[in-house]
C-alpha cells in the first residue's frame, strides 16, 4: 500500500467519532423510531460543525420524508485534522422504516439501512461499507421524555463486522428547549454526548449545541457540537 494511502486509512481512523454512521439529530449515533406525524412528502436539512481535538468537521444532511414511517437521507461530511495535515470526505445514504407510530402505541421501532463512501489522500469514491440498525424509541410519562435505543452492525467494505449499540435520552426542560444526552459504541469507538435543543422556530428551526468526548480504549478526546436543522420543508 501506497503511504499516502496508509496516511489516509490512519487518519480516517482516527476521525471516526466525526464521520461514522450518522444519527438523527441532536444526536450523532442515535436513530430515532418516533414517527412524525406531519413528515409527509416534505424536506428536512440539518447541517453540523463539530470539534475533536485537532480533527473538524462540518455536514449537511438533506432527508426527504416520504410518509410519516419512511425516508431517504444523505450527508455528505467535510473533515480535517490540523496536526496531522489531512482531510477526507464521507457520504452516508440512508433508507430508514418505522414499522409502528409511537403517537399510537407509546412505542416505536424500524430498521434503518445505511451505505457509507469515503474520499481521502487524493483519492476518488470508494465504498466504506454498510450499517444496518433496529431503533426503539419508547415514549416516558406524559410524552414529555424519549427513551432511544439502537442496536445494529457495521460491515466495513474491508475488515470484520462490527456491533453498534447506543441509548440516548431528550426530554424538555423548558418552553422550546430539550436537555439530550447519548452513550454509544461503534465497534471499538465509545462516544459521550450531552446538550441543549432550541426551537428558534417551533418545528421548524432548531439550534443544537453539545459537548461529545469519543476515542478509543485510553485514548479519548473533548470536543463541541454545533447543528443549526430546518424541517417541514415542501415544495
Amino acid at each position: 500500500m501506497k503511504p499516502a494511502l496508509i496516511t489516509s486509512a490512519l487518519w480516517l481512523a482516527m476521525a471516526a467519532p466525526l464521520i461514522a454512521h450518522a444519527g438523527d439529530r441532536p444526536f450523532l449515533a442515535t436513530t430515532s423510531a418516533a414517527a412524525e406525524e406531519d413528515d409527509d412528502a416534505v424536506w428536512s436539512v440539518e447541517t453540523t460543525w463539530q470539534k475533536l481535538g485537532s480533527a473538524r468537521a462540518w455536514s449537511v444532511a438533506p432527508e426527504y420524508a416520504f410518509n410519516p414511517t419512511t425516508s431517504l437521507q444523505f450527508e455528505l461530511t467535510q473533515a480535517r485534522d490540523r496536526s496531522l495535515g489531512e482531510s477526507g470526505q464521507a457520504l452516508g445514504v440512508e433508507l430508514k422504516h418505522l414499522f409502528n407510530h409511537i403517537a399510537r402505541d407509546g412505542y416505536g421501532w424500524g430498521l434503518s439501512a445505511e451505505l457509507e463512501f469515503e474520499r481521502g489522500g487524493g483519492q476518488g469514491w470508494k465504498r466504506s461499507g454498510l450499517a444496518l440498525s433496529l431503533p426503539f424509541t419508547l415514549r416516558l410519562g406524559e410524552g414529555v421524555a424519549l427513551l432511544h435505543l439502537n442496536a445494529g452492525v457495521l460491515k466495513p467494505t474491508q475488515g470484520a463486522r462490527e456491533w453498534t449499540r447506543s441509548v440516548a435520552l431528550e426530554g424538555e426542560v423548558y418552553k422550546r428547549t430539550t436537555l439530550f444526552a447519548e452513550l454509544a459504541r461503534l465497534g471499538e469507538e465509545r462516544l459521550a454526548h450531552v446538550g441543549v435543543r432550541h426551537w428558534l422556530r417551533k418545528e421548524r428551526l432548531a439550534l443544537d449545541v453539545g459537548v461529545q468526548r469519543s476515542g478509543v480504549g485510553g485514548e479519548r478526546e473533548t470536543g463541541l457540537v454545533i447543528g443549526l436543522g430546518f424541517y417541514d420543508i415542501s415544495f
